[in-house]
């Protein structure tokens, strides 16, 4: 994602979806669940534990 409507991770680790990103990202109002966009970003395991509580991927359940 390289438009600057796109979601991002901050550099402090906080994930971004600006008001104007595609409604897909709009997790809050019927969008895809957050841990998809975070995967789609390639969020590091530190940024996944702050939002998601599955397991990060590739880790054991």
């Amino acid at each position: 994602m390289s438009n600057n409507n796109a979601p991002y991770i901050d550099q402090a680790g906080n994930i971004i979806i600006p008001f104007d990103a595609d409604h897909k990202y709009h997790y809050w109002n019927g969008g895809q669940n957050l841990s998809v966009t975070l995967q789609e970003l390639n969020a590091p395991k530190e940024v996944w534990v702050r939002y998601v509580k599955k397991p990060y991927p590739g880790d054991a359940a």
